[in-house]
């Protein structure tokens, strides 16, 4: 089959990543000796702070592969039509960027087990034992991660909440309703709401409270507790929440709810930390001071998150490349280019004491966060479900803004 390729362009790279490949160095490869040619590699990274995150990180493999060309596949994910083909046909990329844990469970027979290569080269240095199960398949390794982005946030709006007279610290979803309804009389939206994933967050997030970690991974195994008072009491929690905020639109998504909290008519906004560089940039407002952050009330002893993890298909063309780019993801030269770049946690925490002045003040606190919260897989963005069970638990909450009835919501949950 024809195999598109753009080509990514390596100059012009934001001065951050020169200041962090700088200050960490990279492993430097001579033409003599190291891999070179063509590598193709599917990430999904095409515009914003996380295309500059990789141009970030292109330039580390430039470091350490000189002789290698980076070109960009053509789909984000695995469920993407065409890399999913391209898998099935033997003809894949030489890398792609996956979720891990269920999601990367339905591809492992496709995929290169990397444990002789990640202990030869060093590539689980300084990762929390506990990401791991999200990165092995029947106890083999298969992915390594990148970075992580944090999912489990609330965005507030500091002072249009001080106004209204509901401000101040939110412990639990309960808490969270309170707010809202203090809020109610003098907001426009007191809690914004995207689109169906956004919607499918907060449920997760009213799960996950009422839960806690484990028999909330427990709901997506076969038998879970779909019918106990806890998950009946969270899903009224939902339907709570979602009387106080701004209708969900099935186009919309997290930008339009972050623009209701940015300007000035949303009190509140739970979504990922993508949200910061988001409001930073786009809307020119100051961290701490124009908004706020904090764990999603009920969640704050968890840090979940999707993980940026990379592949190597066992079709791979250019597998000496591949395991070079594998380098970049797993070292620390990569890892604080990307994600300095993009307000998210590199999956390390054995980081140089010096890095926390290459990140903003929400980044800042999310490094210590990774470091002291358990890692916990999402739902709406992450690996704890394959992209099609995700999917359908989108299309479920998507209905469930139509229905409004939680008995449903948790039929239609439980049969994933």
């Amino acid at each position: 089959m024809p195999i598109r390729r753009r080509q990514v362009l390596l100059g012009g790279l934001a001065a951050l990543a020169g200041t962090a490949l700088a200050r960490y160095g990279s492993a430097a490869a001579s033409s003599a000796n190291g891999p070179s040619g063509l590598l193709e590699v599917a990430t999904g990274w095409t515009s914003g702070p996380e295309q500059n995150g990789l141009q970030a990180m292109l330039a580390a493999l430039k470091g350490r592969a000189p002789d290698v060309t980076f070109v960009a596949g053509d789909s984000s994910a695995p469920s993407g039509t065409d890399l999913a083909r391209r898998l099935a046909d033997g003809l894949p990329p030489d890398s792609f960027r996956c979720c891990g844990g269920a999601e990367l469970a339905e591809l492992a027979d496709r995929l290169e087990p990397l444990d002789g290569p990640a202990r030869a080269r060093g590539w689980l240095t300084g990762l929390p034992a506990a990401v791991l199960p999200r990165l092995r398949v029947r106890g083999a390794l298969y992915a390594v991660p990148a970075g992580v982005r944090r999912t489990n946030l609330l965005w507030t709006s500091p002072a249009l909440l001080a106004a209204a007279g509901a401000a101040g610290p939110v412990a639990d979803p309960a808490a969270l309703l309170a707010r809202l309804r203090q809020a109610a009389g003098t907001v426009a939206a007191p809690l914004a709401v995207g689109g169906p994933t956004e919607v499918l967050q907060l449920a997760e997030t009213v799960l996950l409270a009422a839960h806690g970690p484990d028999a909330f991974a427990a709901l997506w195994q076969p038998g879970g507790p779909w019918g106990s008072p806890a998950t009946a009491g969270a899903l009224r929690t939902l339907d709570a929440l979602l009387e106080l905020a701004a209708p969900p639109a099935a186009d919309a998504d997290w930008t339009d709810a972050a623009r209701l909290l940015g300007t000035g008519r949303a009190g509140f906004l739970l979504t990922g930390d993508w949200a910061d560089t988001w409001l930073r940039d786009t809307l020119d407002l100051r961290p701490g001071t124009d908004y706020g952050w904090a764990a999603a009330p009920g969640t704050g002893g968890l840090f979940q998150s999707r993980l940026d993890a990379f592949a190597l298909p066992r079709a791979a063309r250019h597998r000496p490349a591949a395991l070079a780019w594998l380098d970049v993801c797993a070292g620390l030269d990569g890892q604080i280019a990307l994600n300095g770049a993009r307000a998210a946690a590199p999956a390390r925490t054995d980081l140089p004491g010096s890095t926390p002045a290459l990140f903003g003040p929400y980044a800042r606190w999310s490094l210590d966060e990774w470091r002291t919260r358990r890692p916990v897989d999402s739902l709406a963005h992450g690996g704890l479900l394959p992209a099609g069970r995700r999917a359908a638990a989108r299309a479920a909450a998507a209905a469930f803004t139509g229905h409004r009835d939680s008995t449903r919501l948790a039929r239609d949950l439980a049969a994933l």
